[in-house]
């Protein structure tokens, strides 16, 4: 099975925020031996200094990949339009308002290489940076936020975690979104991030056409040494010393297989998921992504 992630942090020790091009290509190698044929590398908050040079590195990742390497699709950046208010385990020290004048003092020459960027819908005045980014061809993704609308979003980032929680009065986000057949819906489809009976009730309420499965991986998946993800140490089950969850420690190939053997998805319908869905988020072709075989 092909497949396609399009949110994940790194693995074996690989953090995509930090690691060099030589690590990083290493484990492109990894992920495509397992499956995972593309990527958007995901990014969490930073400075604007060191996330140019992530954006740079990645650009010339891109420019010269390998046919053994899962493919870069570009870039998902997870931090710095988030509410400070539901920041997971990043720094909401570095975060700045979604506003297009931020967005492009941030990108500047390099905003071909985003493909994805995940925002507080609350924070965005007149939907204003969703609908930039949109208007682009880079989608924007409802995350981190304690907004009950999507507002100019296109899709969720990791369904149910970091937003309000279901609610059977008013309007939420996290609900109206399954029932919204516009609104695609990342899911960690692990039974940690999202139990198993709430990802019964997602796969049987969502449009299949509008969801996608991610890793969110950690750089702590199949890593043999401690790890530091935003400054703090994650332990073995993926959270910091204080309990919160960073992410996950497996691979989207390992997530699949769980979630197929556990009767919540056929094989059809993870391929759905995990391909030609993200696929259809990203407005790309198979042929663009290039060598997949």
């Amino acid at each position: 099975m092909k497949i396609i992630d399009i949110h994940i942090h790194g693995g074996l020790g690989v953090n995509f925020n930090t690691s060099n091009q030589e690590e990083i290509k290493k484990l492109l190698k990894e992920l495509y031996n397992r499956g995972i044929v593309a990527i958007c590398p995901t990014l969490v908050g930073d400075s604007i200094e060191n996330l140019r040079k992530r954006f740079e590195l990645f650009k010339e990742i891109k420019s010269k990949q390998e046919n053994n390497e899962s493919k870069v699709i570009g870039l998902h950046l997870e931090g710095t339009f988030l509410n400070p208010d539901k920041p997971g385990i990043q720094d909401k020290d570095v975060f700045l308002k979604p506003t297009v004048d931020n967005f492009k003092k941030l990108t500047q020459d390099y905003e071909d290489i985003i493909k994805i960027v995940t925002l507080a819908p609350e924070l965005d005045k007149n939907n204003e940076l969703a609908n930039y980014l949109e208007s682009n061809n880079i989608r924007a993704h409802a995350g981190h936020t304690l907004s009950n609308n999507i507002g100019g979003a296109s899709a969720t980032t990791h369904h149910f975690n970091a937003m309000p929680q279901i609610s059977h009065r008013g309007t939420n986000l996290a609900l109206d979104s399954l029932f919204d057949d516009n609104i695609y819906c990342e899911i960690i489809a692990d039974e940690i991030h999202t139990s198993k009976n709430m990802l019964k009730l997602f796969f049987n309420t969502k449009n299949p056409e509008k969801i996608i499965l991610v890793s969110d991986a950690l750089p702590a998946a199949h890593a043999k040494n401690e790890i530091v993800f935003c400054g703090k140490k994650i332990n073995s089950d993926g959270k910091d010393d204080k309990g919160t969850l960073a992410g996950s420690i497996l691979f989207l190939d390992e997530i699949i297989k769980k979630t197929v053997d556990g009767n919540l998805i056929s094989n059809q319908e993870a391929k759905k998921y995990a391909f030609e869905n993200p696929l259809g988020h990203l407005c790309l072709k198979e042929e663009e992504i290039g060598n997949l075989a």
